[in-house]
């Protein structure tokens, strides 16, 4: 018998392809799932590990360096207050021996705020800086106050018009004598400074200036002579008396006692009275 034809245009039919066998078939997802969190958490452990190692290493290094620290500081102490600074009126030994007894703790820890605290008690002391020096030492550097007039009865007056009261000061009698209110005394200072402008031109100089209570000044020059003016045009009127002096008063000085500059358009002069 002959073999089946196929009939004229008809296509062959592909044989099946054997069926594949599922990825995760036969429990290999389940091996696969195993493998995977087996990883995981050995790989986290591993890594909580070298965290808690550093931390260890950390603390340790830590302990060590605050112990060495600790034995470094109570090595340190202060042995030496050392004062600098262009001093001439300071009473040194004095405020020497206050600083050492004020000297607490270390190198690391001394306080030196206090240090500075105590330094500035000292009436002549303007401005000071403390500070650390390299092993055992602090240096306090010490700005003094420059006295540039009395204050009656017995203060100073330093460059910025304040009052203050040293125990002791040398080479100040020279200075020119300042009174008034205390609180004033910035400005008794500097209407002082102005009215001994005016005068110098004229060669008379300013050896006491009073501030009265009725707000009125009161001068003595060189030779003794008071001169007596208000508080309104201070300075107008004693440009008036600068004239007067060099045209008339000039070679008669010694002779005066008086002058009161206190009137509108005129000066009263009182005379010394003969022998």
């Amino acid at each position: 018998m002959s073999a089946a034809r196929r009939p004229i245009g008809a296509v062959p039919r592909p044989k099946p392809k054997p069926a594949r066998e599922p990825l995760l078939a036969n429990g290999r997802w389940r091996q696969l799932l195993s493998w995977k969190l087996n990883f995981s958490f050995s790989a986290g452990l591993g890594q909580k590990l070298v965290v808690l190692v550093s931390l260890i290493a950390i603390a340790v290094v830590l302990v060590a360096v605050s112990t060495v620290w600790r034995d470094w500081q109570l090595k340190t102490p202060i042995s030496h207050v050392n004062i600098t600074g262009d001093l001439h009126q300071l009473e040194r030994n004095d405020l020497q021996t206050a600083l050492e007894r004020q000297v607490r703790g270390t190198f690391f820890t001394v306080n030196l705020a206090a240090l500075q605290s105590t330094a500035k008690r000292y009436p002549w002391v303007a401005d000071v800086r403390a500070s650390r020096h390299w092993p055992n030492s602090v240096r306090i550097n010490i700005r003094e106050k420059q006295a540039v007039a009395r204050w009656q009865p017995s203060g100073l007056v330093s460059g910025d018009g304040s009052v203050f009261r040293p125990r002791s000061a040398t080479g100040v009698s020279d200075l020119p004598l300042l009174s008034g209110p205390r609180s004033q005394s910035q400005f008794v200072l500097q209407r002082y400074e102005k009215m001994a402008a005016v005068l110098a031109r004229v060669g008379l100089r300013i050896e006491a200036l009073a501030l009265t209570d009725r707000m009125s000044w009161e001068l003595t020059l060189n030779d003794g002579v008071k001169v007596l003016v208000d508080g309104q045009d201070t300075l107008a009127k004693l440009e008036r008396f600068t004239v007067l002096y060099e045209r008339q008063l000039a070679g008669e000085i010694t002779s005066i006692a008086r002058v009161d500059l206190r009137y509108r358009n005129g000066v009263a002069i009182g005379w010394r009275q003969a022998g």
